[in-house]
């Protein structure tokens, strides 16, 4: 049937259904990356952990060392709030793109809240994250990109000129949101772990106190604790791990987005959205 209405139609009109569809199967895959790009990335609103706990888990870790019994913790965590701050922005970035990259491919309308990027980030240190004049440059650049996507006419034309002008930035945001979630935010998980592990050989040395039924549960205690933190360890393992895979997908999409035959693209984007898929799958089975 479909072979019959073909062969029934004008050469230039054959032409240019044949592309319509090519374009359709692409935009198609590119829709599908960004959906599995944004589910992947929605995982970081279920890690239960942030800068600003690390902060004051270690107060009362301290404060229970010294059996110090207040009111309220004293803590200064205002740089861990900040760190919390600009690693939120970051994330809401990303995801508000690959938002509107599945809208624009799928021509349809949206609107990018830019709620998350009024706020122009400066070369400085917040607490633990770092921030150069590399990653400011790239995350005003994007900035730019997303408020431009909003109108009706870029949406609907320029999707292959929306991954151009932002995937330098885009490689760098993701990099950056890595690195924080893999080295920075895991790397306060090990001086978690570090502390605990003092804490009860600190208790084992004055084992003397302890009743044999005592020794046993704060033993049961402390690998129970060992065991929930190794699991946080794994969860921001694997999400990390999914950044680098998004950011390899959309490299892809941008050394391709204006020569790939249809194949070729659905087959490469494959690859990247079933590895961002099965990290997504181990992510929540950590979850659970």
């Amino acid at each position: 049937m479909r072979t019959a209405l073909l062969g029934k139609m004008p050469p230039l009109v054959l032409v240019t259904f044949t592309l319509f569809l090519f374009s359709c199967v692409n935009l198609k895959s590119v829709g599908e990356f960004s959906v599995t790009s944004t589910e992947s990335l929605k995982n970081f609103e279920k890690i239960d952990y942030s800068f600003l706990q690390h902060c004051l888990d270690r107060c009362t870790d301290e404060a229970i060392r010294k059996y110090e019994i207040k009111r309220a913790q004293e803590c200064s965590c205002e740089l861990y709030q900040e760190a919390d701050s600009v690693t939120q922005v970051i994330y809401n970035t990303i995801e508000g793109y690959f938002e509107g990259l599945g809208h624009l491919s799928q021509n349809e309308l949206t609107t990018y809240s830019s709620d998350a990027v009024v706020n122009a980030l400066t070369a400085e240190e917040f607490g633990p994250v770092q921030i150069d004049s590399r990653f400011a440059t790239a995350f005003s650049s994007l900035s730019n990109t997303l408020l431009r996507a909003t109108t009706d006419s870029y949406r609907r034309k320029k999707t292959a000129q929306y991954i151009e002008e932002a995937n330098e930035s885009m490689q760098v945001l993701l990099e950056k949101f890595e690195v924080i979630i893999s080295t920075n935010l895991k790397g306060e998980l090990r001086f978690k772990r570090e502390r605990l592990y003092a804490y009860y050989m600190d208790m084992k040395m004055n084992q003397t106190v302890l009743s044999e039924y005592e020794k046993g549960q704060a033993a049961t205690d402390y690998y129970q604790a060992l065991e929930a933190i190794q699991r946080k360890e794994l969860e921001l393992e694997v999400f990390g791990e999914s950044l680098a895979e998004i950011a390899k997908g959309h490299q892809v999409l941008y050394d391709n987005r204006n020569k790939l035959s249809v194949k070729n693209l659905q087959e490469l984007l494959q690859e990247y959205s079933s590895h961002v898929k099965e990290l997504v799958s181990e992510f929540n089975k950590l979850n659970n």
